[in-house]
């Protein structure tokens, strides 16, 4: 009973330390807290927090399981209970085909240690006895990654959907069949836009450009998707598939003040055009239009403005480190060794390049310092 309370407790310290906190002026460090209760080292870090729940989890290395559905095997069967059931056959390659509405692999593969796909016996011990609460058994393992979706989708979680019981009419015939069917499902179309007709009066109509986020900004299914999975469209309970979140939910990670002070900025009385970059006061030159949004946004959401100085991003580019060639000119042999600022003034390449603090006589475009190679 100490066990399991003293349990409850480290987990309530972790809930809170995560979600209850805001800045270094509340992180649990800086409390009068026991570091033993929940770490095994005596001076944790960002990179080796050294955790007892998840003893082999760091961030680095933490979840490194990111593969397609198509990597995966069409069936696994498990048999581990074998003296009791006869093997249960989880389709893993349907799972899989559905898993990006709920996580993708790291929904079940959560922890995996890097190089190969771990089994859950690995970590989950078939003998415990579901005493400890700091990590699940095998068996709580297992049933915790089943039934919280089959009980929202067929609302059944009786052993025989999975167990058939040694014995029993289903033979071993039948079991091997139904593992070798190719169960495939559906590919799910992916919208380039939807347009919401809202309850606003003065500006209904909300238009999102789901390819944008998906293609440009980097965004995940899950990101959105979280707690959706198979019971959103096979919830067999229910006339028509479940609705989504509150609307705003899935926005305000990245629209927190637009929801709050800029309507205006998603609702209209028609459908919005695309997003331009021009719009930000950044009109995107051949060079970044070719980019993805993370390739500058890295710190943040995609939409985080960025110093437009040139400098912030290229400040290594020298005559050692950028070859010339790709713009499109190659300097000649007068021109090679200079560096940036001889032509482009205090580094501003967004700016024609002038030749004048060298050769009075000179300018650009007219005269060239080099060769046109594209």
């Amino acid at each position: 009973m100490r066990r399991i309370r003293d349990s409850l407790v480290v987990l309530l310290m972790i809930f809170g330390a995560v979600h209850g906190q805001s800045g270094d002026a509340g992180h649990h460090a800086r409390q009068a807290l026991n570091c033993a209760e929940c770490h095994t080292c005596k001076v944790p870090t960002y990179e080796v927090p050294c955790l007892k729940i998840l003893p082999g989890f760091t961030r680095q290395r933490g979840i490194t399981v990111h593969h397609t559905a198509e990597d995966a095997p069409q069936i696994i069967k498990i048999d581990v209970l074998s003296q009791i059931y006869e093997p249960s056959i989880f389709t893993h390659k349907l799972h899989a085909e559905m898993a990006g509405m709920a996580g993708g692999c790291v929904s079940c593969h959560h922890f995996n240690p890097p190089g190969r796909i771990a089994a859950c016996r690995e970590c989950h011990d078939a003998t415990e006895t579901g005493t400890n609460l700091d990590k699940p058994g095998l068996k709580g393992a297992y049933h915790r990654q089943c039934l919280n979706c089959h009980r929202q989708w067929s609302h059944r979680n009786e052993c025989a959907v999975c167990h058939v019981e040694k014995g029993a009419p289903e033979t071993q015939e039948e079991i091997a069949e139904k593992a070798v069917k190719d169960v495939k499902h559906p590919v799910i179309s992916v919208p380039d836009k939807l347009v919401y007709q809202t309850d606003d009066d003065e500006a209904p109509i909300v238009t999102f450009y789901h390819d944008a986020h998906a293609n440009d900004y980097g965004y995940q299914c899950v990101d959105c998707h979280q707690n959706e999975s198979c019971s959103r469209c096979h919830d067999t309970m229910k006339q028509t598939a479940s609705g989504e979140r509150e609307p705003h939910d899935n926005c305000i990670n990245c629209h927190a003040y637009e929801i709050d002070e800029d309507c205006r900025k998603c609702h209209g009385v028609e459908e919005k055009a695309r997003f331009r970059h021009a719009q930000t006061g950044f009109e995107l030159g051949r060079y970044h239009a070719a980019l993805k949004c993370r390739s500058c946004h890295q710190q943040g959401q995609p939409a985080a403005r960025l110093n437009k100085d040139c400098n912030s991003c290229h400040q290594d580019w020298n005559r050692k480190t950028f070859n010339h060639q790709i713009t499109g000119l190659m300097l000649d042999e007068n021109h090679l060794d200079n560096d940036c600022i001889d032509c482009h003034i205090n580094r501003d390449f967004s700016v024609a390049p002038r030749c004048d603090d060298c050769h009075d006589e000179l300018s650009y475009p007219e005269s060239l310092p080099g060769k046109v190679v594209r």
